[in-house]
């Protein structure tokens, strides 16, 4: 009992420290923000996996504790991120230790950063008064006026109102922004539980995987609902109505979807002809590469692939 006692005390002293060095490179290190944030759940996330939920937040209380004593020039920033690495970290931790399946688990990390970046910018703008929506039109205005007069001075006219034009296809980023936090969320989510995983398997000689991409597969009743979001985008709900900006993100989010489920039938077709995987990668990469029209093909391919069960027709 006194070892297992002792045991997670110096696994929280190691973790925590682990915890608040990251927060710390994060706070001070804005470029590397981003990668940091990745993997700055990871040592809460190993703790809550080995001890529980209730011992995780303890060490959540302690290094919050200790972000404000020691990080005070810091604080408005190194808080928001320990508060997002905190949840994120909890509830994969916990779902790991729950044994939940591998996209559950994932699932659950999304919405923990999904949540946590919603908090980070509403720390952002309230308590340092800086608006991401104002900043992000600032630059696109200055970026065009410069482009503007650089085309003026090779000769190319460029009227007023095709710089609008152009103006307002760009500032679509912002109506789009809760599909775009989506997917941020999901891709941190996988990364921050890849990297857990790996290191559960190094240090607790475990073997948590992903299962095989192949095996993706959206439930049928997607594609009703895929149906519903398409007969009320026919409906004009007007340019600048709430209906319709949710719509934007909702079929933005259901394109993706079946652009992954696309691609993994295409996997799961070469798996099933007993192919290399590298023709898949490459299919994969060309696909990529001539954005959007290898979205668009995956996104048919994903369509037909549930609406025609193409895996059950194929054995």
């Amino acid at each position: 009992m006194n070892e297992q006692q002792n045991q997670w005390i110096k696994d929280l002293v190691m973790y925590g420290g682990l915890f608040i060095i990251l927060l710390v490179l994060a706070s001070i290190a804005p470029g590397a923000t981003l990668f940091i944030v990745a993997g700055m759940p990871v040592p809460l996330t190993i703790f809550t996996y080995k001890h529980g939920y209730k011992r995780g937040l303890i060490m959540s209380g302690i290094v919050l504790l200790s972000t404000s004593i020691f990080a005070f020039t810091l604080f408005i920033i190194s808080l928001p991120l320990a508060g997002l690495s905190i949840l994120v970290g909890l509830l994969v931790g916990e779902a790991i230790r729950k044994q939940k399946h591998p996209y559950e688990t994932l699932a659950q990390g999304t919405m923990g950063y999904m949540i946590g970046f919603i908090l980070l910018i509403f720390v952002v703008e309230t308590f340092m008064g800086v608006s991401l929506m104002t900043e992000y039109r600032v630059v696109i205005q200055e970026s065009l006026a410069q482009s503007g007069q650089l085309m003026e001075a090779t000769g190319l006219e460029v009227t007023e109102d095709t710089l609008a034009a152009i103006e307002q296809q760009m500032l679509i980023v912002l109506d789009l922004l809760p599909a775009i936090l989506l997917v941020g969320s999901l891709i941190f989510a996988l990364i921050l539980q890849f990297l857990s995983y790996k290191m559960i398997n190094t240090l607790d000689h475990q073997k948590y995987r992903f299962p095989p991409f192949y095996r993706f597969q959206l439930p049928k009743a997607t594609i009703w609902l895929f149906l519903v979001v398409i007969i009320l985008d026919l409906i004009d709900f007007g340019p600048d109505a709430f209906m319709t900006i949710v719509l934007m993100n909702v079929l933005l989010v259901f394109g993706l979807l079946f652009s992954l489920q696309g691609l993994s039938f295409m996997f799961y077709y070469l798996n099933y002809k007993k192919q290399s995987k590298v023709l898949g990668i490459v299919l994969m990469v060309i696909g990529l590469v001539i954005l959007p029209v290898g979205l668009y093909v995956t996104r048919i391919l994903g369509i037909i692939d549930i609406g025609f069960m193409l895996r059950k027709r194929l054995k």
